[in-house]
């Protein structure tokens, strides 16, 4: 989804340029964790240096984010690409889930520049990734930095076109869970991309139910894009034994996706191969291939189930983005209902389908939980009535019921307004998640009579075991 944050460009005035700072002594071929970063944050990040570096050449160079800030662990996984494909890899220790974009920009800045100080950095062959908030950090930067020559975003990505410098063409690739909502977002900017002739790619994984990197076979892969891309451009030097190792991988994996019965998938790997390799003289046929799998009737069957999936999935976001608009703007609280058997319904997808089917119930589950914590933060940190926010909130604990703000909120709101019945609802509905923060319970502010009332402390010692008040013998 592409969004506007006209801070962006007032960043341009006090983040510095790539520029040499420091020299400091890194042991080659293992991942050193925890170089402190030098400035007020008290960062750090993990860095890898190949066993062929050499400190009389200039490298490529990939920084890493890690949502969750995990340095050693993202560098683990793209420690095979820096060895085969010759990169310095850098990944940074900073949580990113902890902050907004815009703060994670500011921050992030004296990590690039602190190990471009360190190394003889390729400033032609400078490249992001990044994960989930990671991917939307690492598609913001080129908004910064200028020589950015490719971006790699994994299952989330960020855009805004307003301040896209056009006279920096860098490659955007793409990995997406086609299982996630993000899928979506990162398919626009893709599509974005390649309409305005920026080199593009996207490569799709299975996820699990958290947010992980790929496996570093994709990762792999996907990294091939940039190398590939900086030899069309005549930043690297035409290596055709690298280059037809890199082709050799791709099509392996092309196979793995085959033996596995995702016939689709390997036909679209297959078909993005032979225009990945095509002009680097090698002797590519993959025409058998394609046709044999082209005749195989489970594979007309999933293309059939992925192209109706898509097109009913993109029919069904628009009308929840028509109603949802409609229903929080009229406080719609009949509609409530509604939207608890839509989610229901998905669920129960989930579980009875597979392949296409079930990854687009997946993905609207998620798109709608994302719509309406879109509408949830607009609302409650607005000026609106009571009883939008309260409504908002209520969405939320549909879409979410695991998180704990909208219920507080709902407690909140509801008590202030003297309606203790439904405080006491959403109170009941909160301790049933297995939250366990009584503090939290007792911190809300406004609603002192509700907490010192004996409902309250009642409803708390029945799933806590303990209440601040009204003892059990009293």
């Amino acid at each position: 989804m592409m969004k506007k944050i006209p801070f962006l460009i007032l960043l341009l005035s006090f983040i510095p340029q790539l520029g040499n700072t420091q020299e400091i002594e890194i042991p080659l071929g293992r991942i050193v964790d925890s170089i402190p970063t030098k400035d007020s944050i008290a960062s750090s990040f993990a860095l890898y240096l190949p066993q062929d570096f050499d400190e009389k050449k200039e490298w490529p160079v990939i920084f890493v984010f890690d949502p969750q800030g995990r340095g050693r662990a993202a560098t683990q996984l793209f420690r095979t690409v820096a060895e085969e494909q010759s990169y310095v890899i850098a990944a940074s220790n900073l949580n990113l889930e902890k902050d907004s974009l815009k703060n994670n920009l500011t921050k992030i800045g004296p990590f690039i520049n602190q190990v471009d100080g360190m190394l003889a950095i390729d400033r032609e062959q400078v490249y992001l990734a990044g994960l989930s908030e990671g991917g939307q950090l690492a598609t913001a930067l080129p908004f910064i930095y200028n020589n950015i020559s490719g971006v790699l975003a994994v299952e989330n990505a960020w855009l805004n076109t307003d301040y896209l410098n056009f006279g920096n063409k860098f490659m955007f690739s793409a990995i997406a869970c086609e299982s996630r909502s993000t899928m979506g977002v990162l398919k626009e900017i893709e599509n974005y991309f390649d309409k305005e002739d920026y080199p593009t790619e996207m490569n799709f994984y299975a996820c699990e139910d958290g947010v992980e990197w790929p496996a570093a076979d994709v990762i792999q892969n996907a990294v091939a894009g940039f190398t590939l891309d900086a030899i069309k451009q005549g930043k690297r030097p035409k290596n055709l034994d690298l280059i037809k190792q890199l082709y050799n991988a791709e099509v392996e994996y092309a196979q793995v996706l085959r033996r596995t019965r995702d016939y689709y998938q390997a036909f679209e790997k297959l078909k993005q191969i032979e225009d990945k390799y095509d002009d680097f003289g090698l002797e590519i046929d993959l025409r058998d291939q394609i046709k044999n799998i082209r005749r195989n009737k489970a594979f007309r069957q999933q293309r059939r189930d992925y192209r109706n999936a898509i097109a009913s999935e993109n029919a069904k976001r628009e009308e929840y983005i028509y109603y949802m608009d409609g229903d929080v703007m009229t406080s719609n609280f009949e509609n409530v209902g509604w939207w608890a058997a839509q989610v229901q319904e998905l669920k129960e997808n989930e579980e009875k389908f597979s392949g296409p089917k079930q990854n687009k119930a997946s993905r609207l589950l998620g798109f709608l939980d994302a719509l309406s914590k879109s509408y949830y933060d607009t609302y409650v940190n607005s000026k609106a009535n009571a009883r939008s926010k309260v409504y908002v909130s209520i969405l939320r604990t549909i879409f979410d019921k695991n998180d704990p703000e909208a219920y507080l909120n709902i407690i909140k709101i509801a008590g202030h307004d003297g309606d203790h019945e439904t405080a006491l609802l959403y109170l009941e509905d909160l301790l049933k998640t297995g939250f366990k923060d009584m503090e939290a319970l007792y911190d809300i502010e406004g609603i002192l009579d509700l907490k010192l009332s004996k409902a309250y402390n009642e409803k708390v010692r029945e799933y806590l075991g303990e209440a601040k008040y009204y003892n059990a013998d009293s």
